[in-house]
């Protein structure tokens, strides 16, 4: 995380445990603020963006805010901890992250993550429902055994499931990460000013940092 994010933290001395009894300052980055975090499920204060391929934080800050530091804002916003890997992956990053993770892609696509379920609707009315209802949703988590029973037939795992593989599941967290919310840039200036004296209230120059 880039210092600009670090820099609206307080900072606390470190014991060394070298024996040397000695102390370093460090930035605590563990105080949290949620205060205007809410504000992310409000449309009135902020609006969804679909990040584009290779496009950064800092890239999406510059197109919006003007400036590329307000990116800390952006991952605060989405609640973000590890902008490295959970902010969307480009295709190659993604790519060089699979076969990091899996040894190669042939072995992502033979690991099996989990099971989710296809649509099932009603063969025949009755039991509460119409010729056609939806009974079960499509994408369901569901052990590989799944079966379910409707007018006196079961429907077996075979068809009523599909098997999701490691790369289809990183592949689908990677594009709903694409989905964020962006703070409106009327609303900047002053989120920054009321985070700066919610995580360090002894600062009375919060406004030098905008």
């Amino acid at each position: 995380m880039p210092t600009d994010y670090f820099g609206h933290f307080p900072t606390v001395p470190y014991e060394t445990f070298d024996g040397s009894g000695r102390h370093k300052v460090v930035t605590d980055i563990f105080k949290r603020v949620r205060a205007s975090l809410q504000a992310r499920e409000d449309q009135t204060v902020s609006y969804e963006y679909t990040v584009k391929d290779r496009e950064t934080a800092e890239i999406v800050s510059y197109k919006y805010y003007g400036y590329a530091k307000y990116h800390w804002v952006i991952y605060l916003m989405n609640s973000i901890r590890d902008p490295q890997w959970t902010f969307p992956l480009s295709g190659d990053v993604f790519e060089k992250f699979i076969t990091k993770k899996y040894g190669t892609e042939a072995n992502a696509f033979n690991e099996t993550s989990h099971y989710e379920t296809k649509e099932l609707t009603a063969p025949v009315g009755g039991y509460g429902y119409n010729k056609g209802d939806v009974l079960i949703p499509k994408g369901i988590q569901v052990s590989s055994d799944f079966s379910f029973s409707y007018a006196a037939k079961t429907f077996t795992s075979a068809g009523s499931t599909e098997r999701i593989s490691a790369y289809q599941n990183e592949s689908n967290i990677n594009d709903q990460n694409r989905n964020i919310v962006l703070l409106k840039k009327n609303l900047v200036p002053e989120f920054i000013v009321e985070f700066d004296s919610l995580i360090n209230p002894r600062n009375d120059n919060a406004r030098t940092r905008i």
